[in-house]
């Protein structure tokens, strides 16, 4: 029984460890997110768009409502309060409490070794046949009284307690596991809320590899050729000026991340989503037919040209 006791405190032990070690991992996150967002915000606003610098800021409320530790409604103010409450100080009452019991064995092993010596000096006055009127045999008895009800006081409440933790013992783990499973899906769960806030309403934003500079350089040269073409130009019909004022106009009326209103068919192609087109290997013009039949939406573009492609074929 002293055997499981002593696995049940290293396993309390090792699972203390572990939690110092998640509870410093939840706080770099939160710092981690709160640092990002603020970089974030403060770059945008040297953009022109001013949509896009609101949209910074809605980010960066969104970081403090997960890592301000100050702000008492925030996921990680309310993972601290519920891990002290729930975990970190039940578990330091148990390991006190082990530690404790520890030293009650100690002392339980010493009053054994008392009880022990007491009884050899009993033997020792029966070997030598003294009588009971003996004081040394009277000093022997009453020093082996003492001893054994020393012993059995301290032996009858350490007996108890490792009986009662080796009933309870898979009990007070298996909370301690489902206590950290619901705070950790709380933290996890408020976080992302917080961040489902100030997503856009649709995801139909460009992706960072459609942005890339291989896409950028498609998308220069084929302004080049479009300005060299008078066909192109005409079919376009659109100069540089009248591009820049459509542009300003779209930018105006659309909010960056929503989804653009359906166009008609003789809606100007979008620069950018031709050229990412183009760098996946699409010719020019079946690209541009797809891109104005989906309004310039280049993911549904690109389903309908490899439709139209399996069609053909």
């Amino acid at each position: 029984m002293v055997a499981q006791f002593n696995d049940f405190d290293k396993s309390l032990q090792e699972v203390n460890s572990s939690l110092e070690t998640f509870v410093r991992g939840i706080h770099e996150l939160a710092t981690g997110v709160q640092s990002l967002s603020d970089g974030l915000s403060e770059q945008l606003k040297l953009a022109q768009d001013r949509i896009l610098v609101t949209e910074g800021c809605r980010l960066r409320e969104a970081a403090q409502n997960i890592a301000r530790q100050d702000a008492p409604h925030s996921a990680v103010a309310r993972f601290n309060r519920n891990m002290d409450f729930n975990i970190t100080a039940p578990l330091k009452d148990h390991l006190a409490n082990n530690e404790k019991l520890r030293k009650e064995l100690e002392k339980r092993d010493m009053c054994l070794a008392a009880l022990k010596e007491a009884l050899k000096q009993v033997e020792l006055c029966d070997a030598h046949a003294l009588q009971d009127a003996d004081l040394r045999r009277k000093l022997a008895k009453s020093e082996f009284q003492a001893s054994k009800a020393s012993f059995e006081r301290i032996n009858r409440s350490v007996f108890e307690w490792l009986y009662t933790l080796e009933e309870h013992r898979d009990d007070i783990l298996d909370s301690c596991l489902q206590t950290l499973k619901h705070l950790q899906y709380d933290f996890l769960a408020s976080a992302a809320h917080s961040i489902s806030d100030v997503l856009p309403e649709r995801m139909a934003f460009r992706r960072m590899t459609e942005m890339m500079p291989e896409c950028l350089e498609a998308h220069v040269q084929q302004e080049l050729r479009d300005t060299q073409d008078p066909e192109l130009s005409q079919e376009g019909g659109e100069t540089f000026a009248l591009r820049l004022v459509e542009r300003l106009a779209r930018e105006g009326k659309e909010r960056p991340g929503a989804a653009p209103e359906s166009a008609p068919s003789s809606q100007p192609v979008d620069p950018l989503s031709l050229s990412s087109l183009l760098s996946h290997g699409f010719e020019e013009g079946p690209a541009r037919r797809a891109l104005r039949q989906t309004g310039n939406d280049t993911q549904a573009a690109n389903t309908t040209h490899l439709k139209d492609t399996k069609c053909n074929e």
